[in-house]
């Protein structure tokens, strides 16, 4: 588990910390914005640079190498909590303190509060263990910098010796300022060799693995666990049951038969609605009746559908959000549209009623374009704004068709007309939708609907506007696709934790003393800025 897990990780934190480029900016942003370190240009690090942080394998990473491995990580970390800052939502990541002053509100296995500067401490040593495995995995197979790589990391450098000259420092003195006092344009250059060539040796893994997926072990796959790839319609109601607590002088057998008299109205009303129940709407009737029966004196019944509607649903979500024992029924091959039955759990009593049995997916290729409705933001979309904007999608189908009716056609349509600018360029191409794709409803069933052809056109509503919907083509069984990526991601796994698995070819050991210390350092140094920013 360990080893997938990094495995599907490593990835996304080579990206993260800025490959070439980017790093380069990150790197500057870690000087400047956190501010970290300007009195301490004048320190070479000398002990920084000769003790010892971690290991991996027989490479050593000094506790230099290890506070640039830090400050990566916890510009990742910041940079992460920034974004989501943006969306209106929070991970609790502290911006305006120090890592080690905000705990994350979870605990080790001796019960001591786990803080932010021990995520980042851990993270940024499984960043220098992954990298500096693949490296030298990859300096023994024979890798050796590319002209192209060697002249990403002259730019690199060069985008740091300008900052630097812009703040009126040498290039060594804002890179100890930046990262680590032991660290200078020697070291940092081989820190970008490392992860530059770690990445590629990473990616030729990751294709090695993916091209050794036969079509024979997707087939079996599917064929031995269907249930795990397909997917249904199903609609839910759930009511929660009474909670019940143990008592302290009583025995299991009092307590269950406690609790079982105490939910037993719950669990009898959800088998008086399952037995009402013959399509959706009769189900919706039955659930809204339920509900508005239980309402306070005084309360205004209500007339919204309490049911849930899940089209498209896995077995893992119906397990997740119901019970395993649910997600079994569902994906049974023996079920048929119209079988209702009900679950308990431990907080509620499940309706559930099959609206279309376990069936295979299809994945499409749509174009669309989209009329948006010509509204203020806040403000409510009327008749006449929904007529307006039919209007003229409907102009822009009938253009469309004057012109050939083609999809080269079509592509010329998105460029004058698309409103979703983020598809225009590429002819407004929406590729591998899939039932459990994240789109608007409507929008992805009518890609998915297993009767649509190639050339097919329509318009479609959604909250958003018009989409002038064209089918470009399948991709065939949704499955094929899913086992596929499912199988590679597990020959990649497999093949990326024998050299830096839990029990993989690397093995890494820490100087957690020194650590310890080198994060306390860096979150001093947060501390600092963030004092003399307040004056």
């Amino acid at each position: 588990k360990a080893a997938k897990k990094n495995a599907k990780n490593v990835k996304s934190r080579t990206v993260a910390v800025g490959i070439v480029k980017k790093l380069a900016a990150v790197l500057v942003a870690v000087a400047i914005v956190a501010g970290l370190g300007w009195a301490v240009v004048d320190h070479f690090g000398i002990v920084e640079k000769y003790s010892e942080a971690i290991t991996v394998g027989d490479t050593s990473v000094t506790v230099a190498e290890y506070n640039y491995y830090y400050s990566m990580a916890y510009q990742y970390y910041a940079q992460m909590e920034s974004s989501y800052q943006q969306q209106g939502i929070s991970m609790g990541f502290p911006l305006d303190k120090a890592p080690d002053e905000v705990s994350t509100n979870q605990t080790d296995e001796d019960g001591n509060a786990i803080y932010y500067s021990d995520v980042i401490a851990d993270y940024a040593a499984n960043l220098a263990y992954q990298q500096i495995a693949l490296y030298d995995e990859a300096v023994a197979a024979g890798y050796k910098l590319t002209e192209e790589e060697m002249k990403q990391i002259d730019e690199a450098i060069d985008t740091v010796r300008e900052s630097a000259q812009e703040n009126s420092y040498s290039l060594n003195a804002f890179i100890r300022a930046s990262y680590s006092k032991g660290l200078n344009e020697k070291g940092l250059r081989k820190l970008l060799e490392i992860e530059l060539i770690a990445s590629r040796y990473n990616t030729d893994i990751e294709n090695k693995a993916f091209e050794s997926v036969t079509d024979d072990q997707v087939t079996k796959e599917y064929q031995e666990n269907a249930k795990n790839y397909n997917y249904a319609d199903v609609r839910y109601y759930s009511i929660t049951l009474s909670a019940v607590t143990k008592a302290a002088a009583e025995t299991d057998d009092e307590f269950a038969k406690r609790k079982e008299e105490a939910q037993k109205p719950q669990i009898d009303a959800a088998n008086a609605i399952a037995e009402k129940v013959t399509n959706d709407e009769t189900f919706k009737t039955a659930a809204l009746d339920h509900k508005n029966s239980n309402l306070a004196e005084g309360t205004k019944p209500t007339e919204v559908d309490p049911t849930v509607e899940s089209k498209g649903v896995t077995f893992n979500t119906i397990k997740t959000s119901i019970s395993e024992d649910a997600a079994n029924w569902v994906f049974d091959s023996a079920r048929a549209i119209g079988e209702k039955k009900v679950f308990t759990t431990d907080k509620a009593a499940f309706v559930v009623l099959i609206n279309n049995p376990a069936y295979e997916g299809v994945s499409a290729d749509v174009r669309h374009c989209l009329i948006k409705f010509n509204v203020e933001e806040g403000k409510e979309v009327t008749d006449e704004i929904k007529m307006e904007a039919s209007k003229k999608a409907n102009e822009v189908k009938n253009e469309w068709i004057k012109a050939g009716a083609t999809e080269d056609a079509f592509k010329e349509i998105v460029k004058k007309y698309n409103e979703d600018t983020a598809s225009t360029e590429n002819g407004g191409l929406y590729e591998d939708v899939r039932p459990n794709s994240n789109y608007v409803a409507s929008f992805k069933n009518w890609a998915i609907d297993p009767e649509r052809k190639t050339g097919d056109c329509e318009i479609v509503e959604t909250e958003y506007g018009y989409h002038l919907m064209y089918y470009v083509k399948s991709n065939g069984p949704d499955w094929k696709l899913t086992v596929r990526e499912s199988l590679q991601e597990d020959a990649y796994a497999e093949a990326f934790g024998a050299i830096a698995g839990e029990n993989g070819k690397y093995t890494m050991v820490t100087n957690d003393k020194n650590i310890e210390k080198a994060s306390k350092e860096f979150c001093d140094k947060i501390r600092n800025s963030i004092a003399q920013q307040s004056y």
